[in-house]
């Protein structure tokens, strides 16, 4: 096992002479050029992804709650025709799939009534919002 361990330990010390007496290593550039993807603004300019990030951090810190509670009302209609289809699948298969029609069935019913307070949320502060813009512009009616 030594004489393995002596012998390797000589081929390493070879190889070291060897590289340290051979011609500087340059690397070859490679002619085929790096994609960069680039974001474009409105107005067409390139933004970079940093910068990109930063504008867009800066519009989500300016998005209404009345805004919020719009998209999380869209998404939760979505999220009901999914469920509403997957009970209606489970349902042509009792036989082997009643477990999961029971429990798609809670879910339905648990996210439309979340909906639901959605839906009354969104008008509350659509009715604030339109009173903040009537004092806003002074049409006090």
């Amino acid at each position: 096992m030594e004489k393995q361990y002596e012998e390797t330990l000589k081929e390493i010390e070879e190889l070291k002479n060897n590289l340290e007496n051979e011609v500087e290593y340059t690397p070859i550039k490679s002619p085929v050029k790096r994609f960069r993807y680039f974001m474009k603004d409105k107005s067409g300019k390139e933004v970079s992804f940093k910068e990109f990030m930063q504008r867009w951090k800066k519009g989500m810190q300016g998005v209404t709650q009345y805004q919020q509670v719009k998209m999380q009302l869209n998404s939760t209609y979505i999220m009901l025709i999914g469920i509403l289809c997957g009970f209606i699948i489970t349902c042509l298969d009792l036989g082997n799939l009643w477990w999961l029609s029971i429990i798609l069935g809670a879910a339905f019913f648990n996210t439309g009534v979340s909906a639901l307070g959605l839906w009354q949320r969104k008008i509350a502060l659509g009715a604030f919002e339109d009173s903040i813009k009537h004092l806003a512009w002074g049409n006090n009616e």
